[in-house]
């Protein structure tokens, strides 16, 4: 029912036609234009009257109070501010001053702290962190990285048609199941913590995934439907809640089957009322992830090399694409010491190394390879103002350094020579130049192609900024400064692992997928699917607490046995952070 039909009802009783919503006696007494008829229904003799009344019966407002006025009957006088406000301009009571420009003092903000502990407990960075793991930050891994895509070569058969077929494989939305055991005969049964710490169990739910196979075909030739493209699917299966493997469950987190529990039912799952969770239980064992300190991506710092060096200052940055899965990729601006000798300039120059390049290639060459092949352009990026002559001068080795270089293949091509492939043709080197370029320079600012005006604006900043540490105009970048620094808890480190761990089953999907095609065979998704990857993976590094693959661990000590000696050690040891050290044992990695 709409409410045009039910106008009485919704609004109140409507005012008859030519009637006044406020009458002459409204107004004689101070009130306002308000109401459902106000000006609108009066009659022209009504509004005569009003107009000679002007401001002697204080209609000045419409707000249905007490108008704004001077008062009944009284002339209009001359405003004096000192009637409410003081000689400083100050209002003189203090029950009008507004009560959120009162300064908030250390008691009240203690208050506010207390009352926040009180609802969120002391480990909900633990739980709030897993659960957006879980919720999230797990469907988006799989959705960006979870497309397997091939496309076999021809096999030229005489008297058939010539038709080239690509198979696509794509991982989709991702379940989890409560918290189950599998026993010895197959069956799942629902586990409880308590259980799975008698029993020397781990503590875990399984994980599910929709996955379609699809098969498209074009005629051989035909480059605009060249793998799928702009295709409708020949032939597509989809595959419903395919097993993963397990991942183990936070105790009290969202998905765990103590949640929302009261202390009786907690009592009787063998549970303590006054334990906040936090922690996991791997093979019997209660584990806790312990907080990693790391430095904040996508943030330019520069540093004064420690001498004798044949830098003096560097510039660095750690650029990550938020919610992509994709590891941070790593550039760095290192200017030279006088008197180096491997370079036709004195020192001074400028050279920027890049990620999967073996040497350090001449900054300048990166912006002509970007397509700025004009110093006046690229000193636009970098000098910002042409009469800063200091500047100037101390960018001018740089120039001089690739001013044999003015073309932007040249500069590609002298990238590609410097990658990680060799032996390679001269467009190879330049493509390979520019798709690195394009994903892997600055992918932060930007991936794909469109992209080079926003990365050289950056770079230039970047360059700008290592030239005015250098010049003495800016401090150097406090490594210990907090501001800069970021905590990885337990929804970061296991979206990091379950990254690498993804990636192998991917890869395995794939190497039988290309095996099921040189064969001849049909493809089969349970087959090819090992859940081991991820159950093995996930378990592995939280029993040992050696973080990333069992070959490649790079962090220990990352999982640690709960310590449960008093309840205060419990609670700090929920509480702690980890700050690993570099290689030097100086620095903070």
């Amino acid at each position: 029912m709409s409410y045009e039909d039910e106008g009485d009802d919704v609004f109140g009783d409507a005012v008859p036609e030519g009637e006044a919503g406020v009458g002459e006696d409204d107004y004689a007494d101070g009130g306002g234009a308000a109401g459902g008829g106000g000006y609108d229904n009066m009659d022209e003799e009504e509004e005569e009257d009003e107009d000679e009344r002007g401001y002697e019966n204080g209609a000045a407002g419409g707000g249905g109070g007490e108008g704004l006025g001077l008062g009944e009957g009284v002339e209009e006088e001359e405003y004096d501010p000192d009637a409410a406000y003081g000689a400083g301009g100050l209002v003189d009571d203090e029950d009008e001053l507004d009560p959120l420009e009162e300064d908030i003092s250390q008691e009240d903000a203690w208050v506010v702290i207390s009352a926040y502990f009180s609802e969120k407990g002391l480990v909900r960075q633990q739980l709030d962190s897993f659960d957006e793991f879980l919720q999230s930050t797990m469907h988006e891994l799989v959705s960006s990285a979870g497309e397997i895509k091939i496309t076999p070569e021809l096999q030229y058969m005489p008297g058939q048609d010539t038709v080239r077929r690509t198979f696509q494989i794509n991982f989709g939305q991702v379940y989890l199941a409560k918290p189950t055991a599998r026993e010895k005969d197959g069956s799942l049964t629902s586990m409880f913590p308590h259980e799975a710490r008698l029993r020397n169990l781990t503590y875990n739910s399984p994980l599910y995934c929709d996955i379609s196979c699809k098969t498209y075909e074009a005629d051989v030739g035909d480059r605009s439907q060249e793998e799928g493209e702009g295709l409708e699917a020949e032939e597509e299966r989809e595959n419903p809640k395919e097993f993963l493997g397990w991942v183990p469950i936070m105790l009290r987190s969202s998905f765990c089957v103590l949640v929302n529990r009261t202390d009786k039912e907690l009592t009787e799952l063998g549970e303590c009322i006054y334990d906040q969770g936090g922690y996991f239980v791997i093979n019997g064992s209660e584990k806790v992830l312990i907080a990693n300190e790391r430095m904040s991506t996508n943030h330019v710092y520069c540093f004064k090399k420690r001498q004798p060096s044949k830098f003096t200052w560097t510039s660095e940055i750690r650029s990550f694409v938020d919610n992509s899965g994709r590891p941070p990729s790593s550039m760095f601006l290192q200017m030279y010491a006088k008197g180096t000798q491997h370079s036709k300039v004195n020192g001074g120059h400028i050279r920027a190394q890049l990620p999967y390049i073996r040497t350090d290639v001449p900054v300048v060459l990166v912006f002509r390879a970007l397509g700025y092949t004009n110093d006046k352009a690229i000193l636009e990026h970098i000098v910002y103002d042409f009469s800063d002559t200091d500047m100037m001068e101390k960018f001018r080795p740089s120039l001089e350094e690739a001013d044999v270089i003015q073309n932007q293949v040249v500069a590609q091509d002298f990238i590609g020579k410097r990658g990680s492939a060799v032996n390679v043709g001269r467009n190879e080197r330049i493509n390979y130049a520019k798709g690195l370029l394009q994903r892997e320079f600055l992918p932060h600012v930007g991936i794909g192609a469109g992209t080079e005006a926003k990365k050289v604006f950056f770079l230039g900043y970047m360059v700008h900024k290592l030239l005015m540490c250098s010049l003495g105009r800016l401090e150097e970048d406090d490594r210990d400064h907090y501001g800069k620094k970021r905590l990885d808890l337990a929804g970061a480190l296991l979206a990091g692992l379950f990254r690498q761990l993804f990636r192998k089953l991917t890869q395995n999907v794939r190497k039988y997928l290309q095996l099921c095609l040189d064969k001849g065979t049909q493809f089969v998704v349970g087959t090819a699917i090992k859940s081991q990857f991820i159950t093995d993976g996930l378990k592995y590094s939280l029993a040992t607490g050696n973080w990333g693959d069992k070959k490649t661990a790079t962090k220990a000590g990352v999982s640690q046995v709960l310590n449960r000696l008093t309840y205060a050690s419990a609670l700090s040891h929920l509480r702690r952070l980890n700050t690993p050290l570099g290689r030097e044992g100086k620095q903070a990695s």
